[in-house]
């Protein structure tokens, strides 16, 4: 890609993070929908219960988790035109598998490093902590920043260095949540 298109591509992006001018329609959109997914896995008679008492089912946390990554990966597909996949990583092994620390991160591929994707990140994160303390979930109240967006290139890939190592990893390797094309990992398909 050229520096003249990648340029574009940047300047697209800046137009995007100016014409969105309402970030919580769009954090009240992806939660929307993302409890809505995860509801609609659980027996009817438990759907319309408090999502504050939903939080200990272990499967309505983790189906909420999923739906979630996959429709902010998405909306960020969406809103970046150079994104080629995006992954979901924890930063840390967790202790205890059915434990959530209500955090979300994911991991971009694209061909050159965005600032303008950081920006896109951060105010998404901004939205979404709002919006998920409005809903009144016991789980998101103290919480400052839920979103953890970070950016990797084909380069870094390549060449198992920063982002791209943990494509190497023994444990937690990225899982491709975006797009959707039945393959789980895409460790050495690069």
């Amino acid at each position: 890609m050229s520096n003249i298109n990648i340029l574009r591509n940047e300047e697209s992006v800046v137009q995007v993070v100016q014409s969105l001018k309402d970030f919580r329609q769009a954090a009240n959109d992806l939660c929307g929908k993302a409890l809505n997914d995860a509801k609609g896995q659980l027996h009817p008679l438990l759907r319309n219960v408090e999502v504050d008492s939903l939080d200990r089912r272990y499967e309505f946390v983790l189906a909420f988790k999923l739906a979630l990554e996959r429709r902010i990966a998405q909306k960020l597909a969406a809103w970046q035109p150079g994104v080629q996949a995006v992954f979901t990583f924890d930063k840390t092994w967790m202790k205890h598998p059915k434990s959530w620390d209500s955090s979300i991160h994911l991991l971009v591929k694209v061909p050159r490093l965005s600032e303008a994707l950081k920006t896109l990140g951060r105010k998404l994160d901004r939205s979404l902590v709002k919006h998920l303390k409005q809903l009144g979930w016991s789980r998101f109240r103290t919480c400052r920043s839920i979103l953890d967006v970070q950016q990797v290139t084909p380069n870094e890939l390549r060449h198992g260095i920063s982002y791209g190592a943990m494509f190497c990893a023994v444990y937690n390797i990225p899982v491709k949540v975006w797009p959707q094309n039945g393959r789980r990992h895409e460790g050495s398909r690069r």
